[in-house]
């Protein structure tokens, strides 16, 4: 009797969040998309918990805002993105998530959304599976070992990126995806910015965003700029053996940069060898050149869009 109590509870429950979550996903889609929209295919809370073994911690792969893990639906390996309960993330809308994602799905560097779940109370969303996992993750295997990414596919992540920026997972062929729009904010045509709620989740946030709530294209292309930095090092928010914290990360990398020890500075596993050819060496410091103006790390340099910082990376990529 206690079981089929408590089941029942579950399903009544469900039916409330899917109530709900249709609902708000219905007006944000309508909003977004004025009325003209593909349906999104959904998923039983069932199948969600069945994929990831109820929600195991085995089966995450990363954490940030949201709770990656990994899953099988339909014997097809999954991503499944879980809203992580914490009151420092409620500015979350995971309708203009789930929406944005939808309308972007076709883009070869967005990830494409395979559906969602609306019986939990966040919805969940279902996602197509990255074979090298999140970029923020990717040195980081479980067993310690660091994998190799090569100079190449640094330059060629950081121009995906500048071509359509948020958050970044990788396909087996080290191709971005980006896969997160919930704090994705629109700028009307005809304005160059917005003001906002200041979110602080991001380790990659402008200051003047932090200090303004503005919204503008700068709030993107600083995010890139230390992305670049962070590709090139090897360094993430923080590592303990040079005490690099990011909003001083380009200072660390000037630094070594000025002593002409670009060896030291980058990350090893971006070189097949441990010597840089004068090719590389002009193609990296160019990288960091350009990472330098994404930040604005030197006073009174001009101001930079996002197409030109696109141009830029694949004249980079011309010289490989």
């Amino acid at each position: 009797m206690l079981c089929l109590f408590k089941r029942k509870k579950k399903k009544k429950e469900d039916e409330i969040h899917f109530q709900k979550n249709g609902s708000l996903l219905l007006e944000e889609l309508i909003a977004s998309s004025g009325g003209i929209y593909n349906p999104i295919p959904t998923f039983s809370s069932h199948q969600i918990l069945q994929a990831t073994n109820n929600l195991d911690w085995n089966s995450i792969i990363s954490e940030d805002r949201f709770v990656w893990y990994r899953g099988m639906i339909q014997n097809r390996a999954v991503l499944i993105k879980k809203y992580q309960d914490c009151s420092l993330f409620d500015a979350d809308n995971f309708y203009r998530d789930i929406t944005v994602s939808s309308l972007m799905s076709s883009h070869k560097n967005v990830l494409k959304i395979l559906g969602c779940c609306l019986e939990f109370q966040h919805p969940v969303l279902v996602c197509e599976y990255p074979e090298n996992g999140a970029l923020n993750c990717i040195k980081r295997a479980r067993d310690g070992a660091t994998r190799p990414f090569p100079w190449n596919a640094s330059w060629r992540i950081a121009k995906e990126i500048a071509e359509v920026l948020a958050n970044i997972l990788l396909d087996e062929n080290l191709t971005a995806k980006l896969s997160s729009f919930s704090l994705s904010v629109l700028i009307p045509e005809g304005e160059s910015s917005v003001n906002d709620m200041v979110c602080r989740t991001s380790i990659y946030i402008e200051p003047e965003y932090l200090n303004t709530g503005l919204v503008t294209e700068n709030v993107d292309i600083y995010s890139l700029g230390i992305i670049m930095l962070i590709l090139l090092t090897g360094k993430s928010e923080y590592t303990s053996e040079v005490a690099v914290y990011l909003p001083v990360l380009p200072v660390y990398v000037a630094k070594l940069l000025d002593k002409g020890l670009l060896t030291e500075l980058i990350d090893p596993s971006l070189l097949e060898s441990g010597e840089i050819s004068e090719d590389v060496r002009m193609q990296m410091e160019a990288f960091i050149e350009l990472a330098f103006r994404c930040v604005r790390f030197r006073a009174g340099e001009n101001e930079l869009h996002m197409i030109d910082v696109a141009k830029e990376l694949k004249k980079i990529e011309k010289h490989a």
